[in-house]
C-alpha cells in the first residue's frame, strides 16, 4: 500500500521532466500547407520566420506532399544563389521536424532550383540561450511584447523548478 503512495508522486515528476523543456515546435508558414511554391511571389515565409524567435532546442515542422516536394538545407550562398546540387541535409518524408540544435542562420529551400527561384525558400535566425550580466540588468527594459500566435509551448525554467520542488516535497510527506 505505501508503494503505491510513492508510484504516483515519482511518476508525476517524471513526467514533469519531460513536460518542462524550453523547445517549441513550430509549423512552418503558420499553416499546414506552407511549404509549396507559392500563388503570389511576395509570399511571407520568410517575414513568418522573422516574427518567431527561434532558440536552440526548437523544431521547425515542414508539411508537405512528398511526391512534389522536398526540403532541402542549404548553405547561405547555394540559398541566395538557388543552387540545390550540394544541399546540407535533404528531407522526402512530407512531415519533415529539423531540429535547431545551434545558434546562427539557417537555410531551407524547396528540392528544386525552379521552386527556389518561385519563391519556395526560407531562412530562420536562431539566438542562443538568453545570458544576462549584471550590468545588462541594471538597466530598464522595455515593455514586453504582447502575446503572438507562437506554435509551440514554452515553459519557463523557473515555473519548471517551482512545479518539481512541489512534487519532491509531496514524496517527502508521503
Amino acid at each position: 500500500m505505501a508503494s503505491s503512495g510513492v508510484f504516483l508522486p515519482c511518476f508525476a515528476l517524471i513526467s514533469l521532466l519531460f513536460a518542462c523543456s524550453d523547445a517549441a515546435d513550430y509549423v512552418v508558414g503558420g499553416t499546414e500547407d506552407a511549404w509549396k511554391i507559392p500563388s503570389s511571389p511576395g509570399f511571407p515565409l520568410t517575414d513568418w520566420a522573422k516574427k518567431q524567435r527561434f532558440q536552440i532546442g526548437d523544431s521547425l515542422i515542414f508539411k508537405y506532399d512528398g511526391k512534389v516536394h522536398s526540403v532541402l538545407e542549404l548553405t547561405e550562398e547555394d540559398y541566395q544563389n538557388c543552387t540545390t546540387s550540394k544541399p546540407i541535409k535533404k528531407f522526402t518524408d512530407g512531415n519533415t521536424k529539423y531540429e535547431l540544435d545551434r545558434s546562427g542562420r539557417f537555410h531551407f529551400t524547396g528540392g528544386t532550383e525552379e521552386h527556389c527561384f518561385n519563391g519556395q525558400k526560407l531562412f530562420v535566425d536562431v539566438t542562443p540561450a538568453a545570458h544576462y550580466s549584471e550590468n545588462e540588468l541594471s538597466t530598464v527594459f522595455a515593455p514586453a511584447p504582447g502575446p503572438s500566435k507562437a506554435d509551440g509551448l514554452r515553459v519557463g525554467f523557473m515555473g519548471c523548478v517551482a512545479v518539481m520542488m512541489a512534487a519532491l516535497f509531496g514524496i517527502v510527506l508521503v
